[in-house]
């Protein structure tokens, strides 16, 4: 009877091991143990970050960059209201600025900023942060003088998140891009009908939207999936 139990006992701490050790980083580290490399991982290859490529089909002299290559241009899409993502964003400010060598009224500053950053309520809303880069620095211009003078109204017809019950809910705020920056944020609502619009129950969260179509790249829409069953965090669905 003993050693039935004894390997009783071990199955259980087996079992508990390879749970742990399948578990993702962001679960099982705090945040601001993280490495480059992690955060690196969370912010480009995670389950809230997805990439939409787009190529030149054939090649002319307005599908090709400005070393006459084939012409790229690439949008990627992240979650920044999900509290992974957040923290990974923290992390990197954090190993960027070297934190453990700061003095500590510089270290206290960065405190309130990043604790400013993580408290913000996400309740109502949901924001998608998109950046784009483009082969070709002449198409970059017109990429970004596209973004920069878009507008609410201008959008608010042709961007939106849906889940598999086929419900959406359409885009409630545009920020633009800023200066130099080569990224801006869709934000939507996170309710819809007085309901969350993702739950566990959802096998999918998808993001359609416009984008200009320079050089002949692409068709003018994007569609991206999302799965909310690995945007778990903590046992919720983060996004």
């Amino acid at each position: 009877m003993r050693k039935v139990f004894y390997f009783v006992l071990s199955a259980i701490f087996l079992a508990a091991g390879s749970a742990a050790f399948g578990a993702d980083f962001w679960e099982n580290k705090p945040y601001d143990t993280w490495s480059q490399k992690e955060c690196n991982k969370l912010l480009t290859n995670s389950p809230w970050v997805e990439d939409l490529p787009l190529i030149a089909e054939g090649i002319s002299q307005s599908t090709t960059g400005d070393d006459g290559q084939q012409l790229t241009i690439n949008y990627q899409i992240q979650f920044r209201s999900a509290m992974p993502v957040r923290q990974a964003v923290v992390r990197q400010m954090q190993l960027a600025q070297k934190y453990d060598t700061l003095a500590p009224e510089q270290k206290q500053q960065f405190d309130q900023s990043a604790k400013s950053f993580l408290s913000a309520d996400f309740s109502d809303v949901v924001v998608v942060y998109v950046t784009y880069r483009c082969s070709s620095q002449d198409k970059s211009r017109q990429i970004d003088r596209h973004w920069q003078s878009q507008t609410m109204d201008l959008l608010k017809n042709t961007v939106f998140l849906r889940n598999s019950k086929g419900e959406q809910v359409a885009l409630t705020k545009y920020i633009a891009p800023q200066g130099a920056e080569r990224s801006f944020q869709f934000i939507f609502p996170r309710e819809i009908n007085g309901k969350p619009f993702i739950t566990h129950e959802d096998k999918s969260l998808q993001l359609e939207f416009s984008y200009p179509v320079i050089g002949g790249v692409g068709n003018g829409r994007g569609f991206l999936e999302f799965k909310p069953k690995k945007m778990i965090f903590q046992g919720n669905v983060a996004y």
